[in-house]
């Protein structure tokens, strides 16, 4: 009766002990509350794996010391030493785990107000408990801002809008680039693009070429120009001057090789020659342009040196070269030669005109050589005057007869 009596003493005090304990009411325990920022995580005995609750946990705590580790995702563990000299009430602010920021492409981090970034992402980025503000740049790429707290969830993954700035590059170089008729660039052009917009690419030896630029356009473009077909132009005669028609600046001399890029005409100039126009397509190898001669004719006489006249015009004297391009009368005169009227052609370029000598007439020369003679038989019958003589009459006579001639001659000559 005695043992089993004691054991219910010994159960009783213990019983009362626990009680005490837990209220407080023995002078060797403490009470004390372990608080958290942010309220509501876990608190595990040191090593523990089941929470003896939540903050704010309070407890009691006798002379020894006890460990206990406050635990909440998304942040730290933290310890907690609690001992009877502990204060009554233990704050713990715990510390947020680091956010890993990853960005498309990767870009420089910069704090709200700095011009220093905090590095380049793939990037580690405390954790405060109040929000704060980032900036995210990167080339090409528009700034974004984001923003960083206690509830943003690890990791962190984003993509930058691209601006549209496309870099256009034409094969061959030296391709000038125009928009409204105005040159923007040579070769390559790097623009950012907001709207449509359209560009001409021109290279001499090519055809022109039309890009139509937008916001959504590949950012890095290649445009290829296409060649200009080569033409041959020649000329019989070799060396002709050739024009483009209606335009006096001469492009060459044929043989020339050109470059066109749609039907062209062209006109092609030979001294002595009559002008060729033709028209050319690009898919046009060679052309060949045939020109045909002025018909010039030098017109000669015999003898030579004789006046040339047209429509009552004195034109020269032969040799002379006239251009003949329909049938022309001319008149070829020379003193002591009959005119002659010649009707040309321009057929034969050398023509011959033989010219004849003015005849003289039988008859006038007879009476003019019968006067004196009758004058003289005259001369004597009569009887002889005083103061005349034979001789003076027969040189009288002689001079009036070649007078005569020389008269006869003369007309005939101007007729």
């Amino acid at each position: 009766m005695k043992n089993k009596y004691v054991s219910r003493l010994v159960g009783l005090f213990f019983v009362l002990a626990l009680i005490s304990t837990t209220c407080g009411w023995i002078p060797f325990t403490a009470p004390f509350t372990i608080h958290s920022v942010p309220e509501g995580a876990a608190v595990y005995k040191t090593g523990g794996t089941t929470p003896v609750g939540t903050t704010p946990y309070k407890s009691h705590i006798f002379h020894l010391e006890r460990t206990y580790e406050v635990r909440m995702d998304g942040f730290f563990n933290e310890p907690v030493l609690v001992d009877y000299n502990a204060a009554k009430d233990i704050y713990v602010k715990l510390r947020a785990l680091p956010v890993l920021l990853y960005t498309k492409p990767d870009a420089d981090v910069y704090a709200a107000g700095s011009d220093t970034p905090l590095g380049n992402t793939p990037l580690e980025m405390d954790v405060y408990h109040e929000d704060r503000t980032y900036t995210l740049k990167a080339k090409d790429y528009y700034d974004k801002e984001i923003t960083i707290g206690l509830a943003t969830e690890t990791p962190m993954v984003l993509e930058l809008e691209r601006r549209p700035i496309i870099s256009l590059t034409t094969v061959p170089e030296g391709t000038e680039i125009y928009e409204n008729d105005a040159l923007c660039a040579t070769s390559t052009m790097t623009e950012e693009i907001l709207t449509n917009r359209t560009f001409e690419l021109r290279k001499e030896g090519y055809f022109k070429k039309t890009v139509e630029l937008t916001s959504s356009s590949p950012y890095e473009m290649t445009v290829e120009l296409i060649p200009l077909p080569v033409i041959s132009i020649q000329s019989v005669p070799d060396g002709a001057t050739v024009y483009l028609v209606g335009d006096d600046k001469p492009l060459g001399n044929a043989p020339l090789s050109l470059t066109i890029e749609k039907a062209t005409r062209f006109e092609v100039r030979a001294d002595r020659y009559y002008p060729e126009t033709f028209t050319v397509e690009p898919k046009t190898q060679t052309a060949k342009a045939m020109l045909n001669a002025m018909p010039y004719v030098t017109i000669t006489s015999d003898p030579a040196g004789a006046e040339v006249y047209l429509a009552g015009k004195l034109l020269g004297t032969t040799p002379l070269e006239q251009l003949i391009e329909k049938e022309t009368a001319y008149e070829i005169r020379q003193e002591g030669y009959l005119p002659q009227t010649v009707t040309l052609t321009g057929k034969d370029a050398q023509p011959v005109i033989t010219l004849e000598t003015v005849p003289v007439v039988a008859e006038e020369v007879e009476a003019v050589v019968e006067a004196p003679v009758a004058a003289e038989e005259e001369a004597e019958k009569a009887p002889a005057q005083p103061g005349m003589n034979l001789p003076l009459i027969g040189g009288i006579a002689a001079a009036v007869v070649a007078a005569l001639l020389f008269f006869v001659l003369k007309k005939k000559k101007t007729a």
